[in-house]
């Protein structure tokens, strides 16, 4: 899934299913920043900051996850989405694992 595609498809779940795409989500970004961790061909200052936005991606997916469980406030998939864009674009290297990571969490729950 393309991330420009990520709020039309997670508006289209119910709750449950919203949810439960966080969830694993949250799983699949440390999936994600594994890969770049063990990648030995990769020097530990790009490691640093390409674990450092997954983690930025990562902490925002725990904490809508939160949100969804208690309805604490509005936090639309829009939002969501955007973040995801804005790291991405900060640091475009991860863009793959990150997209990875989306798809596989969608596909999981559909």
């Amino acid at each position: 899934m393309e991330i420009s595609e990520f709020t039309r498809k997670i508006n289209n779940l119910d709750v449950s299913q919203k949810l439960h795409f966080y969830e694993l989500l949250a799983y699949n970004l440390t999936v994600a920043a594994r890969s770049v961790w063990s990648n030995e061909a990769m020097a530990d200052g790009e490691k640093l900051e390409q674990l450092k936005w997954i983690n930025e991606i990562s902490h925002r997916v725990t904490a809508k996850i939160w949100v969804l469980r208690l309805n604490t406030h509005e936090w639309t998939d829009k939002d969501i989405q955007s973040m995801i864009e804005n790291f991405t674009s900060v640091q475009p290297a991860i863009t793959g694992e990150v997209r990875e990571a989306i798809d596989r969490s969608y596909r999981a729950v559909i």
